[in-house]
């Protein structure tokens, strides 16, 4: 049974590295003259000259039951909406693959290790979320970038109202002049604009890719405005200027929690180097926690207790502003 489960995981391996392969080898490709063809093809072609269709279509895999699969499941639509929101040019479907192969791997080296079951899925489950978990943070860091971003690209739409521009060039102005994620977005949503989408549907379809509370108060702000009237110009430099003051606020308060953040850190970290160095001073004393059962079970306890005590010491000292 062993032997079976270790084929499948050195089989499932090399299809994810040529997976892997191809993929890299498709986004480190230049744009050149093959596509250019290809699109000239298209439009010369016979079937060209009725309606077009302007929808967009998503791939998430190179394989395609796999694309199918992740389009049609709803299982997979938060793992969609983290790929979308986290803005990763690793397809969708390489991330599926590699998480039951990871956790198969992890796995099958732990039994390999003749480690406990239970300490060997609590291996395998950790390893496998490692790819969800990678996505999470690109969407973390993607979201702080544009959240620091938002209040210029405000102040920008507002000056291009004040100049007498419609709400629409006040979009392309940020999406010209603004570093990305906030141009590419900002772009984006003039371009379905200038493609016939209503111009709500085009702000709604930006909330859904970004997880920003800021940007939902803007979209909505913007859609009341179109219902009732009002000078926008001004609504856009108040939200802008209460955005920059919660700034500073979480600022204040990221400085006054710096002691409780740096104890938990130390508490954290403290029992892993203390063992590291025991190991390192005396082997034998330190691998009978690894081999013996009981010592297993200890360090298996000991771990998840260090877990959520850091979990809770972060909520502790996360103040939401």
């Amino acid at each position: 049974m062993l032997t079976v489960l270790i084929a499948l995981g050195i089989f499932g391996t090399i299809l994810l590295f040529l997976q892997g392969c191809a993929a890299l080898h498709r986004m480190m490709a230049p744009r050149g003259t093959d596509r250019a063809v290809e699109r000239v093809q298209k439009w010369s072609a016979p079937e060209a000259t009725g309606q077009l269709n302007i929808v967009r279509k998503e791939s998430l895999s190179d394989i395609p039951w796999l694309n199918d699969l992740l389009i049609k499941a709803r299982r997979f639509q938060p793992l969609r909406l983290l790929h979308r929101q986290a803005d990763c040019r690793v397809p969708l479907g390489i991330f599926v693959l590699a998480m039951p192969l990871l956790a198969l791997g992890a796995l099958l080296l732990a039994l390999s290790m003749h480690q406990a079951l239970l300490l060997a899925l609590l291996f395998a489950v950790v390893l496998g979320a490692l790819p969800a978990g990678y996505l999470y943070w690109l969407k973390s860091q993607r979201m702080a970038m544009f959240e620091r971003q938002l209040p210029e690209a405000l102040e920008l739409v507002s000056r291009a109202l004040r100049a007498g521009h419609a709400f629409s060039v006040g979009l392309k102005l940020v999406g010209d002049e603004a570093a990305d994620p906030i141009g590419i977005e900002f772009r984006r949503v003039f371009d379905e604009v200038s493609m016939g989408v209503a111009l709500p549907q085009a702000l709604q379809n930006m909330t859904d890719r970004l997880d920003c509370v800021d940007l939902r108060f803007f979209v909505t702000s913007v859609l009341v405005q179109r219902e009732t009237g009002g000078n926008l110009a001004e609504i856009i430099d108040s939200l802008a200027g209460m955005i920059r003051k919660r700034f500073e606020l979480q600022l204040r308060v990221r400085a006054l929690s710096a002691e409780g953040r740096f104890s938990a850190i130390i508490l954290f970290g403290l029992p892993i180097v203390v063992g590291l160095l025991l190991y390192k001073m005396n082997p034998d004393y330190m691998s009978t926690l690894f081999t013996d059962p009981m010592g297993q079970n200890m360090l298996m306890v000991g771990s998840f207790l260090m877990v959520t005590g850091a979990i809770i010491m972060k909520r502790m000292v996360a103040i939401k502003v």
